[in-house]
Parts: C-alpha cells; structure tokens; sequence
C-alpha cells in the first residue's frame, strides 16, 4: 500500500510538471477546456495522469508525430510561391528546424490529455485502460490503420455505386420531365 501512495504522489507530480510546462502555451488559445470536468470539478493530478496514460495506451499520443515536421514544413512552404527561387533553402531550412521543435509534441498531448480528463471521470479512464491494455484493445490498437484504410476502401467503392445508382435515378426522374440527360 505504500509503494502505490509512493507510485501514485510520482504519477501526480509528473503530470503537474508536464501539465505546468504546456499549460501556458495552450492557456491562452485554449481557452474552452478549462481545468474544470462537465460537473465543474477541478481535474486532479491523478485524473490527468490516467489521461495521459490512455493516450500511450490507446496509441493517441503518438498519432500527432508526424503534425509538428508537417507545420514546419506548411509554414516554410508557405514562401516559396512569392520566392520559387529558394524553394530548396525552405526545404532545407524546414528539414533544420524540426528537431528543434519535436519537444513541442508534448503540448499537444497534454491538450488531448486535458480533453480526456474532462470528459471521462477517474473509473471511466481506469476502465478505458484496462479495455485498451487487454489484448483485444492491443489488437485494436495495432490493428487501426489496416481497419481504417479498408474501411475507407469500401466506402469509397460503395460512394462509387451509390452515385451512379444515384445518377440513373436524377436522368429517370429528369425524363420523367422531359429532358434527357
């Protein structure tokens, strides 16, 4: 019992500190989710150490790895039509700054770990991270973007038939008018 105080009291600290070092950042643009649950409840270390767990274990936390390189490069970008002459420096220049800024991911999680503790209470994450470190919820987790892309896949063949059914129906109906189309 004492090593889970002792555990627990870790986990609450480093979530303040990781909490305190993205909390000014987001505070000001962030202003919607407050600090406070739907109840208006203060979220508590702990809350939000659950929170940030459940992102590493529902592989949330890691989905943004590639947003921080893909602003900088968007930004950089974002000159080369005024200046198309230095578009190999902007690249170079983007490719530069990127590891400078990685340390910046952690702001971003902390925003969606913030979000989690806000709408889910204590036991609700507790369970969520039983679900997702049960080897049904790794599997899902490993398995989300093969789901995601054939999900995509078969909505994009079913948009396909849809719309020509959806494109006979309009000319039946345009007949019916008069028209052929």
């Amino acid at each position: 019992m004492r090593l889970d105080i002792a555990g627990r009291l870790t986990g609450a600290v480093l979530a303040l500190a990781a909490f305190g070092v993205a909390l000014p950042a987001v505070a000001q643009e962030q202003s919607p989710f407050k600090m406070n649950d739907a109840k208006g409840a203060k979220i508590s270390p702990e809350r939000l150490k659950l929170a940030n767990e459940l992102l590493v274990a529902n592989g949330e936390g890691s989905s943004f790895d590639t947003l921080i390189p893909g602003i900088i490069e968007q930004a950089a970008g974002s000159f080369v039509q005024a200046n198309p002459d230095l578009i190999r420096d902007l690249r170079e220049v983007a490719k530069q700054l990127a590891p400078q800024y990685e340390g910046r991911r952690q702001e971003i999680v902390q925003i969606l770990a913030r979000i989690y503790a806000i709408q889910f209470d204590e036991a609700e994450l507790k369970e969520l991270l039983a679900f997702y470190r049960s080897a049904v919820g790794r599997k899902l987790v490993e398995n989300r973007g093969k789901i995601l892309d054939a999900g995509l896949a078969g909505i994009q063949a079913w948009s396909a038939t849809f719309t020509r059914e959806m494109e006979a129906k309009v000319r039946e109906e345009m007949k019916k008018r008069g028209f052929t189309i």
